[in-house]
This record gives C-alpha cells, structure tokens and sequence, in this order.
C-alpha cells in the first residue's frame, strides 16, 4: 500500500472511530478531519494543539494501531486542550484519554465490525507507557468509592472537564463525601497528583 493510500485509510479509520465515540461520550470532537503519517517518528500517536492527528507511519499499517486510533481520537473530545494546561497537566488528560481508551475499545471496534485478538491489546496495556497515569486515576477513583461499573463514568465527566480543573474538580467530590472518608481521599489525591501534575509552576 502506497503512503497516500495508508494514509486515506488511516483518515477514514479516524473518521469512523470518531464517529462511534460520538455516539459513546455524547460530546463533540474537535478533530480537523487531517491526519498525518510520520515516518521515524519518536511517538506512536499525538494530537496536536491545533486539532490534526500525528500517527507514525509503520504503525498505521499494524493491528497494533487501534489503541493508538482510539486514543489520540478520544483527546479531539477533550475539555480545555491547550498546550500550556496539557504541559502542567499532562497526567489528568492521558491518565483520563488512555483509561477511556481501555473501557471503550471493545465497543469502538465492534460499532466499526473489526475483530481483533485481545490478547495482543492486554499486552499493549501491560506495557503502556501511560500506566502511571492510569493507576493514580484509578487510586482517586477507588477512594471515591465509585465502583468498576461506574468508571466510565468517572472518566467522561473528567473527560468533559477542562485539563487545568480536573483535581479542583475531584476535590469538590472528595468534600461532599462523609467526614470519616475525607482524610484518606484527599491523601489519595495528594499522592496521585505528584503523579499526574508534570510540571510546576
């Protein structure tokens, strides 16, 4: 397949991801609609601040190449992407990106009729890059007492708040649970935000 076809594919399979998350989030994506295949590229996806989507080229020929899709599309759904909150915050918009990514990727393909091996995906996750984000989120999650069947959930209305408000965001939650709970979340939430916040002011 040449470059420009792999790259049309890649446009469409964006598309229809889109799509599908549309119907999932009930929020609208920011996406240009351009996508970009980069040859020897140091990432595997980014979403850039002015709403095109970077893919590296070898990947885009791979069926590794969902989670990366999936991902970087569910950033163009993002409360707030700037580039100075991203940088202050990276942590509470990948941490947020990927755990959507993990929950709503069965429903994602099956809306596109793909079948993959998930064996191969609980291998990418495994290794992910991105899983310090994910369990600090998860810890804040766990120590709000929402349970697994509402993270979902957790993560849209995360998803739907801007990146600089997230924490502010939890702790207005972690206020309204019962006294005996507080002090353990907001102890949770210090440690996970070490974490999550990348860069001081």
């Amino acid at each position: 397949m040449s470059m420009d076809d792999l790259e049309a594919r890649t446009q469409k399979e964006l598309a229809d991801i889109i799509a599908v998350l549309t119907e999932l989030t009930g929020l609208l994506s920011r996406w240009s609609g351009r996508v970009e295949l980069v040859l020897g590229a140091d990432f595997k996806g980014k979403k850039r601040f002015i709403c095109d989507i970077q893919i590296e080229a070898v990947l885009a020929s791979q069926e590794a190449r969902w989670t990366t899709l999936i991902h970087e599309a569910l950033h163009s759904f993002s409360a707030g992407y700037i580039r100075e909150d991203y940088q202050d915050f990276q942590g509470w918009e990948e941490g947020v990106v990927e755990n959507l990514q993990r929950l709503f990727r069965p429903r994602v393909l099956s809306g596109m009729h793909i079948s993959v091996d998930a064996q191969a995906f609980e291998r990418l996750d495994a290794e992910h890059g991105y899983n310090k984000f994910v369990a600090a989120l998860e810890a804040i999650r766990e120590a709000q007492s929402i349970p697994v069947t509402q993270a979902e959930g957790f993560y849209l209305d995360l998803l739907a708040t801007p990146i600089r408000d997230r924490q502010s965001h939890v702790n207005r939650h972690g206020f309204s649970l019962p006294p005996s709970q507080r002090v353990g979340f907001f102890s949770v939430v210090s440690v996970a935000s070490a974490t999550l916040r990348t860069r001081r002011r």
